[in-house]
């Protein structure tokens, strides 16, 4: 089974991981944490974007200030593509020859992919799973983050819409209430998944 997780910024994807980790084995993958490496330890990335973005956006030790760097390119979508040039390719690679080494070994690969359907990925997977919520509670967890408001406001348009995401996705999660109702939404989604696809009975770990 080769598992799509997206959805929109601040909707959840995290802790939905986290709840699908809790109740089944998978090889996962979650492409946020590829970027936030690649900016903080790979030095080819680094020299990319500091010679079209400018010393600023680096810190002391050499790493990218993610900060400056989002300020900055959600500011400017010409900027935005531009680093999308860069990290987009080698996060796609990667997961890539993941989700290549699960299927050819028989294991379940679960994929964390904000931008699934922006990049084309879903077809590369067996179901998406996309986590929703509305807008509104979208921007209050960014504000709770100490997400400006424009700086939000940016963030939340540079993605699909989610009712895009919703209509596109095999299945979806909602996500405006607690925790024990999106965890109970997620035991409700592995027993479909599993049994639609005859991927054998839930490992818990």
């Amino acid at each position: 089974m080769l598992l799509a997780l997206t959805g929109g910024i601040a909707t959840g994807k995290s802790t939905v991981a986290r709840l699908l980790a809790e109740r089944h084995a998978w090889t996962a993958f979650d492409a946020d944490a590829c970027v936030h490496h690649l900016l903080a330890s790979d030095s080819g990335v680094q020299a990319k974007i500091v010679a079209h973005f400018g010393p600023k956006v680096r810190r002391a030790d050499g790493s990218i200030d993610r900060t400056a760097l989002r300020n900055r390119v959600f500011a400017d979508p010409a900027a935005r593509r531009h680093l999308e040039g860069i990290l987009h390719p080698l996060v796609r690679h990667r997961w890539k020859e993941q989700a290549a080494e699960c299927a050819a070994g028989g294991h379940n690969f679960l994929a964390d992919i904000p931008l699934l359907f922006e990049t084309g990925a879903e077809t590369c997977f067996d179901a998406s799973l996309t986590v929703a919520s509305c807008p509104a509670t979208q921007a209050a967890r960014l504000a709770a983050r100490g997400i400006k408001t424009p700086v939000a406001q940016a963030m939340l348009a540079s993605q699909l819409p989610i009712e895009e995401k919703i209509r596109r996705a095999d299945h979806v999660v909602w996500n405006d209430g607690t925790e024990a109702t999106l965890a109970r939404q997620v035991d409700l989604f592995l027993e479909l998944l599993f049994t639609d696809h005859h991927a054998g009975p839930l490992v818990p770990h």
